[in-house]
């Protein structure tokens, strides 16, 4: 079994993730959800794939809701991807640009100037739980977590949802390396 230098804190992170997302796959099961209809127009969806030079083969789908309680703005963010590193912990962001072909395309984080930065894996008003996924040792990525950007559907869509590596201690921060992008469509 592999080991990371922030294992802990990562497996906390993971079971946190895992149970999040089995019970939003349960709640879709039983119909109380219909995230999955493809009729629901406060949904979004990206197709994620590998980018900027990452040499694993990524693939699996963001999708980002708006039909929050808490207002417009506030989004549900929801990923589930395969060939991500193992056993690690990295962000997972709606970034400005529109095109995933490299890093200046894909821009920086997406949100408006009149609120903070919301995408960040820690803890923030802005986003209850952080803004970051975890992987098991077989590569797969999870996230589920509600944030607030500043805006709502029709502004995110068309974005780029970009997945950063790993990222080096749980409180973030720096620049990690870009493994996989999709647009929000």
């Amino acid at each position: 079994m592999k080991t990371s230098t922030i294992a802990l804190p990562l497996a906390i992170l993971a079971a946190t993730s895992q149970v999040a997302f089995s019970a939003l796959e349960e709640q879709d099961k039983q119909g109380l959800r219909h995230l999955d209809k493809g009729k629901d127009k406060t949904c979004l969806k990206a197709k994620m794939r590998t980018s900027n030079d990452y040499e694993g083969k990524v693939k699996g789908t963001v999708k980002v809701c708006f039909n929050n309680p808490l207002g417009d703005d506030t989004g549900s963010f929801t990923m589930k991807v395969n060939g991500l590193p193992a056993l690690i912990a990295g962000g997972v962001h709606i970034h400005s640009g529109a095109d995933c072909t490299d890093a200046g395309l894909q821009g920086g984080h997406w949100w408006n100037t009149g609120i903070s930065d919301p995408w960040f894996n820690m803890a923030s008003p802005l986003a209850p739980t952080g803004t970051g996924y975890s992987t098991d040792e077989d590569g797969e990525g999870v996230a589920y977590f509600f944030f607030n950007n500043g805006f709502g559907y029709d502004d995110n869509k068309g974005h780029a949802v970009v997945i950063h590596g790993e990222v080096a201690s749980p409180l973030g921060g720096g620049t990690y390396p870009r493994v996989a992008c999709g647009i929000l469509q």
